[in-house]
């Protein structure tokens, strides 16, 4: 952009062209207070405490919103302006209630340093003591209208990087109020608490339930991270306070990954499930009790040698949640496949990996994991098809990118899912197939696009082209349950789009059905002739970790070892689900036949009766260490707190097992 040159206080100073005024001063370290303006975000002046004075202007005007040109002439700071901001400041303060004592961000509180640093002693205007609500509905987060000043942060914040658009202005007026949805409480809204408003607030009006009171920030020590719950792999800013975590928010809100949901902003800061801190083993009385770390690693490696003298080295098996990290996964497959010699490895989402692998190699032989994009791809769609999938719900960060697109690019976007969720309010279009038909549906949309006149350049769209040219399109959707009005509508977008997305979950992979996976292929390889580059398609995984447990080969390629424990006559089950939550009903068959069990686990579960040493694991706040996104990029996270003295890292455990199993 071309350069400008502007005069500030007497100094010339630079810009660029389309930059305002505020940007040029916060660029050349002239300070201006704000408490609307917030980066990122489209400025709205609403607050009028950046007011500057141009020559030739005729009154002061909000440098954030006015552009900066070439010549302008500009001050910043003068009595007269500066007797104007402590007028905004005594107006902001007695229209509603700040009671700074009172307040939970009392010295963490933009408006309260601005009163400080205008030494806001008194105010000139009688106050006006208004009777507001609070709105506690929400699981996470409290809206204190009382504190409010307006801004509108946070509803630019739910609208411009959140995408969802539940905050908004209601009332008129003094009555003015910010509102979710039709003035409903947040907690019965389309709000998807990811926290966000929370982090822009100026003031004390929205805040967290769990961190209010529990330490100002600079009280706190502060440690970058990455959450590793569901995939995305957003960055994170920690603060700490006496090893408890007191607030996580994210470094930048306008990063890639930087928005945060509820899952790694709020759920770390409670205490779900119960924690195990202590090594377990089964007395005589058949009953889990205390045992020192030491002294269950001896037992558990002297029976697992034993067994594997009695039996062979085949009567062990090992299954692994794919929530454990990289390095976690790692140790326990040079364990399982290295100490004990098993082959019968695998994860407990491997059946999805297996219909998820056969499909893409139905689709293209040896094209793996990799075929799939990046996750920043759905902002520069302008279609999206969503399969079987809620993301708000299951990848929410993922959900936001696809409510951004649509609301921002005006993207189309088109459903298919026979269940409702909360994408009503974005979608363009809502195709609900009947049970069991999902791969027809696909399969008879993706005949309608290339019908539509797609592409046909490539041999992998000629191959698909002629492995669909027996449907009739008005006969496949009738014999799917959807009118074949709505799906040539659908085919019309997508084949009309230029950058189209299609993303599938947990309604697609839960059939474990290669051929959908295979099918959804297909469809984004016809969708995405249309412009130019490889298919665009990205799968919502089951667990945090699953592609890195995938990657690195610890699902089992043929058979699930979990259903498959007495065929193959295991005798010995060693279970790794490090922070991952699982009970008895989602391990069948556990215990029959088994003559032992270990479990590692950070959680106390139902899982946990059934076997004859736990070892406790820690979480992942507890330690740093590497985690795959659903996507396929590597990540570290930072240990943020310290586990007590008796947890040890996953791999420094099975490592020591290994250790005493080959004395």
């Amino acid at each position: 952009m071309k350069e400008i040159t502007l005069t500030i206080n007497g100094n010339q100073v630079k810009g660029k062209e389309g930059d305002t005024v505020l940007d040029i001063c916060q660029a050349n370290g002239i300070d201006l207070p704000t408490l609307c303006h917030y980066k990122g975000l489209n400025d709205v002046g609403a607050c009028r405490l950046c007011v500057v004075e141009i020559e030739r202007e005729r009154r002061p005007v909000p440098a954030c919103t006015y552009p900066a040109r070439d010549g302008l002439v500009i001050h910043t700071h003068n009595e007269k302006l500066e007797k104007y901001r402590r007028l905004v400041l005594e107006l902001l303060f007695t229209e509603r209630n700040h009671l700074c004592a009172q307040c939970v961000a009392s010295g963490d509180c933009e408006l309260q340093n601005l009163a400080y640093k205008y030494q806001m002693d008194n105010a000139r205007y009688p106050y006006s003591w208004p009777a507001l609500p609070v709105d506690s509905v929400n699981d996470y987060l409290v809206i204190d209208h009382n504190r409010c000043i307006l801004c509108g942060r946070c509803i630019r914040t739910c609208d411009e990087i959140v995408g969802v658009h539940t905050l908004d202005f209601g009332y008129r007026g003094w009555k003015d109020m910010v509102v979710a949805d039709l003035n409903q409480p947040l907690g019965q809204s389309s709000c998807i608490s990811c926290g966000a408003c929370f982090q822009v607030c100026p003031t004390g009006a929205i805040f967290s339930k769990n961190s209010a009171y529990k330490g100002r920030p600079e009280e706190c020590k502060k440690v970058n991270s990455v959450c590793p719950v569901c995939g995305v792999g957003c960055q994170i800013e920690a603060l700490v306070k006496d090893n408890r975590l007191v607030r996580i928010d994210s470094p930048d809100l306008t990063d890639k990954r930087g928005i945060l949901c509820h899952k790694g902003r709020f759920a770390p800061l409670y205490r779900k499930h119960e924690r195990i801190d202590t090594a377990l083993v089964k007395n005589g009385r058949g009953k889990l009790e205390s045992r020192p770390l030491s002294e269950a690693i001896d037992i558990v490696a002297k029976r697992l040698a034993e067994l594997k003298s009695r039996y062979g080295n085949n009567s062990i098996a090992g299954i692994a949640s794919s929530q454990a990290s990289n390095e976690s996964l790692k140790a326990f497959k040079e364990f399982i496949t290295g100490t004990i010699g098993s082959k019968l490895i695998d994860t407990l989402d491997g059946d999805i990996y297996r219909a998820t692998a056969q499909g893409i190699n139905i689709y293209q032989e040896k094209a793996g994991l990799d075929t799939e994009t990046l996750l920043e791809e759905i902002l520069k769609a302008d279609c999206i098809l969503v399969v079987g999938a809620n993301p708000l719900e299951s990848h929410p960060v993922a959900g936001s990118y696809i409510a951004r697109a649509a609301r921002q690019n005006k993207a189309k976007l088109i459903v298919i899912d026979p269940a409702q969720n909360a994408f009503s309010y974005h979608t363009a279009l809502w195709l609900k197939p009947k049970e069991g038909k999902e791969s027809l549906a696909l399969s008879t949309l993706t005949k309608a696009v290339i019908d539509k006149g797609a592409k046909k350049d490539s041999a992998q769209v000629k191959k698909i082209t002629a492995s669909l040219k027996d449907i009739n399109v008005k006969q496949g959707s009738e014999q799917a349950g959807i009118g074949a009005d709505d799906l040539l509508e659908a085919a019309e977008m997508l084949s009309k789009a230029k950058y189209s997305v299609i993303i599938y979950g947990e309604g697609i992979l839960q059939h474990k059905n290669p051929g959908l996976i295979t099918s959804l292929l297909n469809l984004a390889t016809i969708a995405s002739s249309q412009g130019a580059g490889k298919p665009r398609i990205i799968s919502l995984k089951p667990k945090g970790n699953s592609r890195g447990a995938w990657d690195m080969g610890i699902a089992h390629t043929s058979q699930s070892i979990m259903k498959n424990l007495t065929g193959n006559n295991v005798k010995a089950l060693y279970i790794l689900l490090s922070d991952d939550y699982v009970n008895a009903s989602q391990l069948p068959n556990l215990g029959k036949g088994l003559e032992f069990v270990v479990v590692q686990s950070s959680y106390l579960s139902s899982a946990m009766s059934k076997a004859n040493v736990v070892l406790p694991s820690p979480i992942w706040a507890e330690v740093g260490e590497k985690y795959s996104t659903l996507d396929g990029v590597a990540k570290s996270t930072s240990r943020l707190i310290k586990p007590s003295d008796d947890i040890k890292a996953d791999p420094e455990i099975l490592r020591e097992i290994s250790k005493h199993m080959k004395k």
